[in-house]
């Protein structure tokens, strides 16, 4: 984009006299500029990137929301940074007008996002947000790589209070929108699930399309009061359903009947596989290859993944956690044999519900056998357990403790930083 442009998308106003620039892309880190790229400074609770302006900065344009001026760079001054994000990547979508599937809910986003992915890419090029970079910040990089290659797009959304979906939709205006489930994510910040479900339906807000859900889900049986084209599962049935050691299974019928095989013994995963398979069909994917896909799939980092060591194994799933994730997780280790040790951090963003959904965590804990529960934070002393101070204080108890021939299961809110007692039982 040469200078002119940016000014206008931006609304922006030249702080400098410069002639010609011309940016090939737009950077919120400094760390990652290049000599052709644009930094937008952005502020944020512990951070302010204004701080980083300097003329030694290598790039070619500066954006910024603060009243500052270079010599050597020129400075495009705006109302606001995050508006900044907003413009440029409407812009980026309405010049290569390509399909986008947005994908939101209480669980599962990232997961079903992958899932979509992999089946999607065997037959298009297709754009996805990395990992969760499921905010303004994370859809904004992923469409500042968007190009003329690219035939589809897949956005993980995220939020944890009212109006983000609604501006996050209507940003990037999706042609397909899904959603997972409606849970106790935020309900700390939203106060209650229906105020969940209500805030999540404002994906529908820039939606020019379907919107597709779990049918059987208690509030999204409601969506049709929504101005918007609800496609439910519920025509999509997963019937003959059987778990395994480490895998589950289940039939579906389109036309002709076939077996559906996944690596996960979570009876939670069904709806988003049916999900899964309803938006493939819908770009045309060959039904084999969906099946296929569906088979070969592995884990997304730290969600339930389970890894196998010389003689005990590890149930990663540190990265987040709700009660819904929760009671899901430790449903999977019931089915496990033998000695378990459950490493349990608190889940956040509960407010006022914080001891009643830990407290609850006690009846799901109640059914599996054979077990040792360890557990650190604030919330989860409502849980009859051993209870540390530290994640290092666990460390050091499971140091002096025998663990050979244990399934060893590790969950907790992703600021709690359990992964650093999956890595000392990867590397011990």
């Amino acid at each position: 984009m040469n200078l002119d442009e940016i000014i206008s998308v931006t609304k922006g106003k030249i702080v400098n006299d410069y002639k010609k620039v011309v940016v090939n892309s737009f950077k919120t880190d400094t760390r990652c500029l290049t000599k052709d790229d644009a930094f937008i400074a952005l502020k944020g609770n512990n951070y302010d990137g204004n701080s980083f302006i300097n003329d030694n900065l290598d790039c070619k344009l500066v954006i910024t929301d603060e009243n500052i001026k270079l010599k050597n760079i020129p400075v495009i001054k705006v109302d606001n940074t995050y508006d900044t994000l907003y413009y440029l990547t409407k812009y980026k979508l309405n010049k290569y007008k390509i399909p986008v599937i947005a994908i939101t809910g209480s669980n599962g986003k990232t997961t079903l996002k992958e899932l979509i992915y992999n089946i999607l890419s065997t037959k298009y090029n297709v754009l996805k947000n990395d990992g969760n970079k499921n905010n303004i910040i994370g859809v904004f990089q992923t469409i500042n790589n968007l190009n003329s290659k690219h035939e589809l797009v897949i956005l993980e959304l995220g939020m944890n209070h009212k109006k983000e979906l609604e501006r996050l939709s209507n940003m990037i205006k999706p042609s397909c929108a899904v959603i997972t489930n409606i849970g106790s994510s935020h309900i700390g910040n939203l106060g209650s699930r229906k105020n969940i479900f209500k805030a999540k339906m404002e994906i529908t807000s820039g939606l020019d399309g379907i919107l597709i859900v779990n049918g059987d889900n208690k509030y999204l049986k409601k969506t049709n009061g929504y101005k918007c084209g609800v496609n439910y599962t519920n025509d999509l049935i997963a019937y003959n359903v059987n778990t395994y050691d480490n895998y589950l299974t289940f039939n579906i019928s389109t036309r002709k009947e076939y077996l559906v095989k996944f690596n996960n013994t979570a009876l939670e995963y069904i709806p988003m596989l049916l999900e899964s398979i309803k938006v493939s069909l819908m770009y045309n994917i060959d039904i084999n290859d969906i099946i296929k896909c569906i088979e070969d799939y592995k884990p997304y980092s730290k969600r339930l993944n389970e890894i196998k060591l010389d003689n005990y194994t590890v149930i990663d799933d540190s990265y987040n956690a709700s009660y819904e994730s929760m009671k899901c997780g430790l449903n999977v280790l019931r089915k496990y044999k033998g000695n378990k040790i459950i490493i349990l951090g608190d889940m956040l963003e509960l407010g006022k519900y914080s001891c009643k959904y830990h407290k609850k965590l006690n009846r799901v804990l109640n059914k599996i056998d054979n077990k040792i529960v360890l557990t650190v934070g604030s919330y989860t002393k409502y849980i009859n357990s051993m209870h540390f101070n530290s994640n290092k204080d666990i460390i050091n108890y499971l140091y002096n403790l025998d663990i050979s021939n244990t399934t060893i299961f590790i969950k907790g809110s992703n600021s709690m930083k359990l992964s650093e007692i999956v890595d000392y039982l990867i590397c011990n």
